[in-house]
């Protein structure tokens, strides 16, 4: 289910809701729009992106977006309903004998999903940037997710069935209420952005404070007043974990990798931090390179020609000696 909303979600966006800035015209007829969200929705436009950039050379914007928007609305979430399944029932009898595998590896790979989706987005906003800081993002962002998506499916089991329910939708609202306060977009695009914005952070750490929907001190703030909370409901009901003979193991295992994850991504943050101040910009540097580079193009080549010329022969009459007897008589 969630899968397949992502997969609506994704093909809606890039074919209805990025007005030809994701790779088409922009006076694209609606059987063009319909024909590429039917490859969005089937999964095919983003192998076609990644042939066309790799072998051809093309733009990656189209493919940086389609990436950004897997991670963000369909690995993050399997993530959490996944390590729920696996921490809740794959130890059960019930469950099949190849389940507890099965999860465990699809929760693998959709932190290394987010990980990679969200540090592809952070070189594409900032192309200057090294690789030892973009590794460091994507390590960063594998940590955050498994973090999160670890402490919210433990507390998900111990406050079923309406614990996650009322988590969820307090953190969306504290999102929507710092977008608000915040300013630094329209608050109906900040209902939107919050949505995502409840399992990990999404804008790119180099960008300026004032240019973040939720800026990074107060999400993440909120990200450790939630998880002190959680993790006081969690060593609570120990005994009840203590009980569980059946899958006791899957919830002290769950357990140790959260702790780990998110020691791991606070020891981290600092030093991510601070590599992305010293290489901060706004978040309309893009437009303001496409401005220049529009500008230069409204010249032609005559033109580029004519005013090197002009340039040329200002410096020659400037630079040349002056004979008295050639002036004109007073």
């Amino acid at each position: 289910t969630i899968a397949l909303g992502a997969w609506v979600v994704s093909g809606l966006y890039v074919s209805f809701g990025s007005s030809g800035a994701s790779g088409g015209p922009h006076g694209e007829s609606i059987v063009e729009r319909l024909k590429r969200f039917t490859l969005n929705f089937t999964q095919i436009q983003i192998f076609t992106e990644a042939y066309r950039c790799i072998v051809n050379g093309g733009e990656t914007d189209y493919f940086h977006t389609l990436r950004l928007l897997e991670a963000l609305l369909e690995s993050a979430p399997n993530a959490l309903v996944q390590l729920y399944a696996l921490i809740n029932w794959a130890g059960t009898p019930e469950a099949p004998l190849a389940a507890m595998l099965v999860l465990r590896a699809s929760v693998i790979a959709s932190f290394v999903s987010v990980g990679l989706g969200l540090a592809m987005w952070e070189q594409k906003v900032q192309f200057r940037a090294s690789c030892g800081y973009i590794a460091g993002v994507a390590l960063l962002r594998a940590f955050e997710v498994a973090s999160r998506s670890l402490t919210l499916a433990l507390f998900a089991g111990l406050t079923h069935p309406y614990g996650i329910v009322w988590a969820l939708v307090v953190d969306y609202a504290v999102m929507v209420l710092i977008v608000a306060r915040h300013r630094s977009v329209h608050l109906t695009y900040g209902f939107f952005v919050a949505l995502p914005l409840v399992l990990v952070s999404l804008e790119p750490f180099v960008w300026r404070r004032q240019d973040h929907a939720v800026p990074k001190d107060a999400y993440y703030s909120v990200r450790v007043i939630e998880a002190l909370f959680m993790w006081a409901v969690i060593f609570h009901s120990q005994d009840f974990i203590d009980l569980q003979i059946e899958t006791y193991y899957l919830w002290i295992c769950g357990e140790a990798f959260a702790i780990i994850a998110t020691l791991g991504l606070y020891c981290l943050l600092p030093f991510v931090w601070c590599a992305a101040r010293r290489q901060e910009l706004s978040r309309d540097v893009d437009e303001w390179g496409e401005e220049e580079c529009k500008q230069e193009d409204d010249f032609s080549d005559s033109d580029r020609s004519f005013q090197s010329d002009n340039q040329d022969m200002g410096r020659l009459s400037a630079s040349a000696p002056v004979d008295s007897s050639q002036l004109p008589p007073e």
